[in-house]
């Protein structure tokens, strides 16, 4: 059975009351790293994704210090390890893989002809910027359903064969974003359980444009409406290089920064605006749409760090998906 272990786990204290854990995570069958590995604590801002090479460093606040850190890799078993004993000792932590049961599928006799529907929102009027660095994970999720406009030839199940996000501009040598697909929480309409129990990641030195996911090897069957999620994946020297950046611009700009109130859901919403300039900053900037056309056909959900608390957004993720009733 094929495991995944947590070695080489390494303690330093830094200031502002934190704790710096730094570790690597393998393979435990032949011993290679496991990329992009989702860690943190549930339900907060204090999470990351490990480096190609299996690394991962996670600055722990002492007010977490007796919470559990959620290690998460797509196609194993979650696995919860309790803060304190990893400050305690170097650890080894096995992962079990995550075995998933397949539905019977019958095939019928009667050929029907092959139809594509697109589903999303293709429209953008802007994009947005990742400029938190501390932690990593941060994704964007877009409700797909048959809803606006509606299209009756659609019927549950249906394969996914494709999907795609507008990259509205991207400033770094090269990005990566996983691609996620997610069940939705029948009582809070949020993105819910993984339903693509692979990692597929894509890196691309697009400036902007579509970006597509092929997915349709996978034979991946969806049975209702479902949200389509990309995930970005930084490097510590792009991290790096969008602290620096944001952090100069602020210096050196400081009219060209609106502080916005909006209204959103009956609540307050603050955020900054960049009036000129943002966007030259370091990053890769993902397509939105924030018209109140788009915020009514359409529900858009985003988390801060790997295990954060998904939160209902008023700019619509610019993404579409590629369905078809036959393979």
């Amino acid at each position: 059975m094929l495991r995944i272990l947590l070695a080489a786990i390494f303690i330093t204290q830094v200031a502002y009351s934190q704790t710096l854990i730094r570790g690597r995570v393998f393979s435990q069958t032949d011993r290679n790293p496991i990329a992009y590995v989702n860690i943190g604590v549930i339900n907060t801002t204090v999470g990351t994704i490990s480096n190609e090479d299996g690394s991962f460093s996670l600055q722990i606040p002492d007010r977490h210090k007796t919470d559990t850190l959620l290690f998460s890799a797509i196609g194993f078993e979650r696995k919860n390890i309790s803060i304190q004993s990893l400050l305690a000792a170097e650890l080894v932590i096995p992962l079990e893989e995550q075995v998933t049961q397949l539905k019977e599928i019958t095939v019928a006799s009667v050929k029907e002809k092959n139809k594509h529907f697109e589903l999303g929102n293709g429209n953008y009027r802007g994009g947005t910027l990742e400029t938190d660095t501390t932690y990593a994970g941060a994704c964007m999720a877009l409700l797909i359903e048959n809803k606006n406009p509606y299209d009756k030839d659609i019927s549950f199940p249906i394969y996914l064969e494709a999907a795609r996000i507008r990259i509205y501009r991207n400033n770094l040598p090269s990005f990566k974003l996983r691609i996620r697909v997610y069940s939705v929480d029948s009582l809070t309409q949020q993105p819910d359980k993984d339903l693509l129990h692979k990692s597929v990641v894509a890196e691309s030195t697009m400036k902007n444009g579509w970006l597509e996911f092929d997915l349709s090897t996978y034979k991946f069957i969806v049975n209702g409406p479902f949200f389509i999620a990309f995930e970005r994946i930084l490097t510590s020297t792009d991290r790096a290089a969008i602290a620096t950046g944001y952090r100069d611009f602020k210096k050196n700009n400081p009219d060209d920064i609106k502080i916005d109130t909006v209204l959103f859901e009956g609540n307050k919403v603050v955020r900054e605006v960049f009036k000129r300039g943002g966007i030259d900053l370091p990053g890769t900037f993902i397509g939105i749409a924030s018209t109140d056309s788009a915020r009514q056909q359409y529900t858009c959900y985003t988390r801060g760090t790997s295990f954060d608390k998904w939160e209902k957004v008023r700019g619509i993720l610019s993404a579409t998906v590629m369905l078809s009733n036959q393979l």
